[in-house]
């Protein structure tokens, strides 16, 4: 019915002007209110019923149409109270890969109703079905398609709800500022023997042994640092003591791979950050633009991956 789709289209302008928010209050300002298909053929009814109380003068007639016409616009009321006052919000920055499904976090509170009933979705094709309860956070993850790498905030979200009988549909759109930071697709590539400031693949950090100064033995020292020139000139047992350090921590870098596509060079890089973070190898990484420090841990493995997320781009979020 082309005539339901002008409201939707005042509706989707009405909101692409409004401001992009992590918090959203529903209220008469942001919702809308039409028929549904079932209320156009409910309200048919009624007027069907109408002209044949009028032709025939009869009281039965007339007074169910009026009681009919009366849940018709009791339903209005009940759906827009539905939705009036619920809390939409979103604060988490959650995290996937290329190729996977990236879930917006969305929380909606409902203080002073009791169990309801909502649909949420980007569009009004692809709605999901949600139960809110009455006086806690209600978290749903939103899912869609990880297709480009990047930080990427939702367009804009639909809530809706067609409480009590369907007759009515009660909707709104905001622009909710649901972040997904989306990582490369980890893919495995072979290591150049020429990359410079890299290793080969599989190499961790190796412990060099300086010999640093002369120490008396004592029980439990290694017999293959005893200084035996010593011990033959003054019979003394003196062993050599070492510091251990690193000799060079693992260095990912933008020559470690034969490949000519960026998007590939990222996808081995993210690999090899998985594996040494899996391995619990000290690395760092070193691409155009962008140096960190050699370290390990799961903040070191998070800032090394957002920079594969964000490299090279104009600007660090995409709307979709």
């Amino acid at each position: 019915m082309k005539f339901s789709l002008l409201p939707e289209s005042i509706s989707r302008w009405l909101s692409s002007k409004s401001a992009r928010s992590n918090q959203f209050i529903l209220s008469q300002k942001n919702i809308y209110i039409f028929p549904s298909k079932m209320g156009f053929v409910f309200v048919l009814l009624i007027v069907l019923m109408l002209l044949t109380a009028v032709n025939y003068q009869n009281s039965l007639i007339y007074l169910f149409t009026f009681f009919l016409s009366a849940v018709f616009f009791v339903s209005i009321l009940l759906c827009f109270l539905n939705m009036n006052g619920l809390q939409v919000s979103s604060f988490q920055v959650l995290q996937c890969f290329e190729g996977e499904l990236r879930a917006h976090a969305i929380e909606i509170t409902n203080i002073s109703k009791s169990s309801l009933g909502i649909s949420l979705g980007v569009d009004k094709g692809s709605m999901n079905q949600m139960s809110i309860d009455q006086g806690v956070k209600n978290l749903h993850n939103l899912l869609l398609p990880a297709d480009k790498r990047g930080l990427h905030v939702l367009d804009r979200l639909r809530i809706e709800s067609t409480f009590p009988f369907g007759f009515i549909i009660a909707w709104t759109w905001l622009k909710l500022d649901s972040k997904v930071l989306i990582f490369p697709k980890p893919v495995e590539g072979e290591r150049s023997q020429s990359g410079a400031g890299g290793v080969s693949k599989g190499s961790s950090s190796l412990l060099s042994e300086d010999l640093t100064e002369l120490k008396p033995y004592q029980q439990g020292d290694s017999a293959s640092r005893i200084v035996w020139k010593q011990l033959a000139a003054k019979d003394q047992l003196i062993i050599r003591s070492h510091e251990q350090g690193t000799k060079d921590s693992t260095w990912l870098t933008w020559g470690l791979y034969d490949v000519a596509s960026i998007e590939k060079k990222l996808q081995h890089l993210c690999f090899d950050i998985l594996d040494f973070h899996r391995k619990q190898h000290a690395y760092g990484l070193d691409i155009p633009g962008i140096l960190i420090a050699p370290s390990k841990g799961e903040r070191h493995k998070y800032e090394c991956l957002r920079a594969l997320a964000l490299f090279g781009l104009n600007t660090e979020e995409r709307v979709g």
